[in-house]
């Protein structure tokens, strides 16, 4: 088992491991599988893009609106209404699949890193049990946040608003104030309690999850202990770790920004010549034309999200890595993965110890 590192001393075998697992050698289908990896967990350092538009300049031809930037008239939202309604729901189902998937893939992104390996086939069945469990938790921290912003913010708002203070708020405008600033703090300790119980599960109580195939909350059990006995220990990592990620996020943040300015120019090209192809086409707004939009810009999306995915893999790789080496030295099934126990190959006389005894050889038999 390793000697416990720090929260600084585990910066350089964090690095160490990434560029071992990355870059040397390299192997871009590793890297590729990993990129996937990042897609599906949203372990991204960082980066965006935000989409543009031509403007709506409606025109009646033949009583039909035009390819124009708006499908619609504001007027007519109650014919797409089902279809929006729909939507909503689609993508409500599709955010809960995601964080599905995401609460197993943490535990792929897990086994790539400390064995460096990178199975996408295969391992579902393997990793979807403490998948699950990790997925409720993260479901169950949610709702108490909900709870939490309902009972601590809704209900002093709702107890002032029946006190009458926002009717007569000139009056009650020190008060006002103050609560609000009460509400304020209360509000960003709800988010850093949650954000903290979240980064604890996800860096900690995963690896005892997987090596131990434990619960969720068995894992807690096993962390708590740990935390009591190195209070600062874990406060350094954390706050270090934020740190990095702050680095981490304007260093990639810059180079995804460059990547897609490059990619938008040509989408653009691209995007102003199907425009107008469409125009000269004389294709209206229907339910055929809007599907192959959204679906085309569902494509494009993605293309782009898997690029920002690929610059930030290295990142994903060494903040993984950085959690190996920082717990290795506290938990020692960790650790004897990271540092397996070396076979002795010495001989014995090395050691200071006898050789084993041999016999004499035998006589030879009469006459020979």
């Amino acid at each position: 088992m390793p000697k416990p590192l720090s929260a600084i001393d585990s910066i350089g075998p964090a690095f160490e491991q990434t560029k071992r697992q990355l870059f040397v050698p390299f192997r871009f289908r590793r890297w590729a599988r990993l990129a996937m990896i990042a897609l599906i967990t949203g372990e991204f350092a960082g980066g965006g893009a935000s989409p543009g538009g031509f403007n709506y300049h409606p025109r009646s031809r033949g009583g039909s609106s035009s390819l124009n930037f708006l499908p619609f008239a504001w007027g007519n939202l109650h014919t797409f209404l089902p279809w929006i309604v729909a939507g909503i729901a689609l993508l409500l189902l599709f955010l809960f699949l995601w964080i599905y998937v995401a609460s197993v893939y943490r535990f792929v992104l897990f086994d790539s890193v400390l064995y460096d390996r990178c199975e996408l086939k295969g391992i579902w069945r393997r990793w979807e049990p403490p998948g699950r469990s990790y997925f409720f938790w993260c479901l169950s921290l949610f709702l108490a946040v909900c709870i939490g912003i309902v009972l601590f913010i809704g209900g002093p708002l709702f107890f002032a608003w029946r006190a009458g203070l926002f009717q007569h708020a000139r009056e009650h405008l020190a008060l006002l104030i103050l609560g609000g600033v009460l509400l304020l703090f209360v509000l960003l300790g709800l988010f850093l309690v949650s954000g903290l119980a979240g980064l604890l599960a996800k860096d900690f109580c995963i690896p005892i999850m997987a090596l131990e195939n434990l619960k969720v909350l068995d894992a807690w059990r096993r962390l708590f202990p740990m935390l009591a006995q190195e209070k600062m220990a874990y406060a350094g990592f954390v706050l270090m770790k934020i740190v990095l990620a702050m680095g981490s996020a304007i260093l990639f943040g810059i180079v995804t920004l460059l990547a897609l300015i490059a990619v938008a120019i040509p989408l653009a090209i691209a995007g102003v010549i199907l425009f107008f192809a469409g125009k000269v086409a004389g294709l209206t707004w229907n339910l055929s034309t809007i599907s192959a939009v959204i679906v085309l810009g569902g494509i494009v999306v993605m293309g782009l999200f898997y690029l920002i995915a690929l610059i930030s893999t290295p990142a994903m790789v060494f903040f993984q890595s950085y959690v190996l080496h920082f717990f290795g030295g506290r938990y020692p099934s960790l650790g004897a993965v990271l540092s397996p126990p070396q076979p002795d190959s010495q001989p014995a006389s090395c050691l200071g110890e006898p050789p084993p005894f041999a016999p004499p050889p035998a006589p030879a038999p009469p006459g020979g």
